[in-house]
C-alpha cells in the first residue's frame, strides 16, 4: 500500500466500478446468511486499528542517507530505492523489537474505542511477521527477535475484547522470483522466467493456511489481486473458510470474491450499495517514517469515523509502529483523544446503520431501531438545526451528552424537522444529538435547501445528475477532496443538474465553486433555478488547482416539492474546458443575517 494520488486515484476508480456491479447488486437483493453472520461483530465494531509493521521499520524512510520523495517510502521503501534482495535481506539481522509489549498494544487499542486490530503479517518486501515453515525469511528465524510477535498479539487482544485480523500480500512479493503483479525487476529483469504457481503454492498459499492454523484469525485482508485467476482468488478463500469458517475476507483477495470494499485513503463521497471499509494512514505513511511528522488531528479523526459510519461503513486507521516495536507517542495522544470521545458518544457509532437522511450541510447521521443519531460538525449559530426529509414522527430530542435536557422540535412540511439547540455546541468536534422516533428511520432523500438555519447547503458536483458523455467527476485524495470537479467539460451539450425541494420560501445566497486559468477564463455558463435564469462569466482563479467561492446572486426562492437546479455551458473556447466546477453553494438570508 502506498499513498500517492496517482496510486489513490487508480484505487478509487476501480472501487467504485467495483461498488456498483451485478455481484454487488445481488449481494444486497439476496443476503447470504453465512456472509450475514460472518459480518455481524465487524458492523458492530465500527472502528479497527490497521498496523503497518516490519523490517522496513528499521529504514524507517532513509536509505544509505538518503532520503527521497518522502510520500513513496515507508514500507514501499525496497520497490522505491530499488534495492536489491542482497541487500535488503540483511535488514532482518538488525531487527530487534524488544520493546514490543502486547499487552500495552491490546491497551491502546481498547482505550482508542478500536474493536479489532488488521496487522501487516507479510506485506510486498516478503517479510513474514510470524513463524513460518514455508519460508525462512521470517521474523522468528531472521531475526535476532526469534520471537512471534503475531502469536503475542493473539493471545493478548481476547482480554481485551479485540479481535485479530492480517493483511497478507498475497501475489505482490518482491523477495520472490516469481510473484506476479508489481514485481522485483531489478533483481529479475527476465519475466519470461516466472512460474506464478511455483510461488502462489511454495510461498503465499502455504503461509495463509499458516496464519488460518496457528492464529485462527477473525480478518484476513488482502492487497492488491493483480492478475490473479478466478480459480486462484477461490482458492485463497476454500484455504481460510476450511480451517475459521466464519473468518471475514476483503475484496482484494481478487475476482469478486470478498465479503467487503476497502476504499483506500479516501471516503467515497456517495454510500456504496456494499459493507466497506475506509483504510486510511493517521500521517503520511503506512509503515513508520522518522521524518513524517504530518499527523491528523483527533478532531479530524472524529469527523471522518462519523462520516464514515454515517454512510454505513467502517473505518482501519492505520498506526506505523517503530522498529523497536512501539507504538508512536503522537499517535497514541491522538488515538486517546479520539477514544475519550467514543466513550462518551461510542452509541451514535458502534452497531449503528448508515444515516437516511440525504446529505446535511451541518454534518452526518446514523441510526439504529427507533433512534437517530445527528452528528453536527458544523453548529448553527441562529439556534435552529434544520432536520432535511425525516418522515418519522419525533418524539423527543436531547443531546448524547445531556440526556436530561429536552430540545423543543416542530415540523416543517410533511418531511423535515426543526430542533430548537442551545447557542454553544458541547463538543465543537462533533456533538451528537438523538432523536427518539416512531419507528424504523425512514426519509426522502431528495435534496433539501435549507430555509430556516445558519448553515450553508452544498450541492457538489457528486451530487449531481450529469448529462452527457465526455463530463465526468474527478476524485482526488483525501486531503484535495475539496477540489473533487468536474473535468473535461469541453463538450457544450453536457450539463449537470439537481433536483431539489425546500419546504419553506426563503432567500440565499448562491455562490459557485471552481477552479480556472487560461482559455477557460471567459467562458459562459447559465445557473438555473426553477424558472429563474442567471448568466455568468467564468473568472480567473489564479491555477486550475486554485478553488474559489464565487457569488453568482442573491435569489429568493418559493416553497417547491419538486423542482430543478442546473449550470449549463452557454460558451466554450476552444480548447478550453468551460470550468473545474466543485459545487454550488446555498447560504440561506435569515432575518438575523439580514440585520
Amino acid at each position: 500500500m502506498k499513498p500517492t494520488v496517482n496510486t489513490l486515484f487508480a484505487i478509487t476508480t476501480v472501487l467504485i466500478l467495483s461498488f456498483t456491479s451485478a455481484g454487488i447488486t445481488a449481494e444486497k437483493d439476496n443476503p447470504d446468511p453465512a456472509r450475514e453472520q460472518r459480518l455481524q461483530w465487524w458492523r458492530e465494531a465500527r472502528f479497527g486499528m490497521f498496523m503497518h509493521w516490519g523490517i522496513y521499520a528499521v529504514p524507517a524512510g532513509e536509505w544509505k542517507g538518503v532520503e527521497k520523495q518522502k510520500d513513496l517510502w515507508g514500507e514501499w521503501i525496497m520497490e522505491r530505492a530499488q534495492i536489491p534482495v542482497s541487500e535488503y535481506e540483511p535488514i532482518a539481522k538488525v531487527f530487534n523489537p524488544v520493546k514490543l509489549n502486547a499487552a500495552e498494544w491490546a491497551k491502546i487499542i481498547r482505550q482508542s474505542g478500536m474493536k479489532y486490530l488488521v496487522i501487516t503479517a507479510k506485506h510486498c518486501d516478503g517479510f513474514a511477521m510470524f513463524k513460518s515453515a514455508a519460508s525462512r525469511y521470517n521474523i522468528v528465524d531472521a531475526t535476532p527477535f526469534a520471537k512471534d510477535p503475531m502469536a503475542e498479539l493473539a493471545a493478548a487482544l481476547p482480554k481485551d475484547g479485540l479481535r485479530l485480523g492480517f493483511y497478507y500480500s498475497h501475489c505482490w512479493d518482491w523477495h520472490e522470483p516469481d510473484a506476479l503483479g508489481h514485481d522485483n525487476r531489478w533483481d529479475f529483469p527476465d519475466r519470461s522466467k516466472k512460474q506464478v504457481e511455483r510461488y502462489l503454492r511454495g510461498k503465499s498459499m502455504p503461509q495463509v493456511k499458516e496464519l488460518v492454523n496457528q492464529y485462527h484469525p477473525s480478518v484476513i485482508w488482502f492487497d492488491v489481486p493483480s492478475d490473479i485467476t478466478r480459480d486462484q482468488s477461490a482458492e485463497f478463500v476454500n484455504i481460510i473458510r476450511s480451517v475459521v469458517p466464519d473468518c471475514i475476507i476483503n475484496d482484494r483477495v481478487g475476482n469478486g470474491l470478498g465479503d467487503y470494499g476497502t476504499p483506500e485513503q479516501y471516503i467515497p463521497r456517495r454510500a456504496p450499495a456494499r459493507d466497506f471499509e475506509v483504510c486510511m494512514t493517521l500521517n503520511g505513511h503506512w509503515g513508520f517514517d522518522r521524518n513524517d511528522h504530518q499527523w491528523k488531528s483527533a478532531d479530524q479523526v472524529i469527523a471522518m469515523l462519523a462520516e464514515i459510519a454515517g454512510k454505513g461503513g467502517n473505518f482501519l486507521l492505520n498506526v506505523g509502529p517503530t522498529a523497536e516495536g512501539l507504538i508512536p507517542e503522537p499517535a497514541q495522544k491522538i488515538l486517546r483523544e479520539v477514544g475519550q470521545w467514543l466513550e462518551a458518544n461510542g452509541e451514535s457509532i458502534y452497531g449503528t446503520q448508515a444515516g437516511p437522511l440525504p446529505e446535511c450541510p451541518w454534518g452526518w447521521c446514523t441510526v439504529k431501531p427507533g433512534k437517530v443519531y445527528l452528528h453536527i460538525l458544523q453548529w448553527p449559530s441562529n439556534c435552529r438545526l434544520f432536520v432535511p426529509g425525516l418522515k418519522n414522527n419525533v418524539r423527543s430530542a436531547h443531546l448524547l451528552s445531556q440526556p436530561a435536557n429536552d430540545l423543543k422540535t416542530e415540523r416543517v412540511g410533511d418531511r423535515n424537522w426543526l430542533v430548537q439547540i442551545p447557542a454553544q455546541a458541547p463538543d465543537v468536534r462533533d456533538s451528537v444529538l438523538v432523536l427518539d422516533v416512531d419507528g424504523k428511520p425512514e426519509a426522502d432523500r431528495t435534496l433539501t435547501l435549507d430555509p430556516l438555519s445558519s448553515v450553508t447547503t452544498r450541492l457538489g458536483c457528486w451530487l449531481a445528475e450529469i448529462h452527457g458523455k465526455g463530463t465526468k467527476i474527478k476524485n482526488l485524495s483525501l486531503e484535495t477532496r475539496n477540489n473533487d470537479h468536474i473535468q473535461s467539460w469541453t463538450n457544450s451539450q453536457d450539463w449537470l443538474e439537481w433536483s431539489f425541494c425546500t419546504p419553506l420560501p426563503a432567500t440565499y445566497d448562491v455562490k459557485i465553486v471552481y477552479s480556472a486559468t487560461g482559455k477557460s477564463v471567459g467562458n459562459e455558463f447559465v445557473f438555473k433555478i426553477g424558472e429563474k435564469e442567471i448568466t455568468g462569466s467564468v473568472q480567473d482563479t489564479g491555477g486550475v488547482n486554485n478553488f474559489k467561492e464565487i457569488t453568482i446572486s442573491r435569489i429568493a426562492v418559493p416553497k417547491t416539492e419538486n423542482s430543478t437546479i442546473s449550470i449549463k455551458p452557454k460558451s466554450i473556447a476552444g480548447g478550453s474546458s468551460l470550468m473545474q466546477f466543485h459545487a454550488l453553494t446555498f447560504c440561506p438570508v435569515t432575518d438575523q443575517s439580514k440585520k
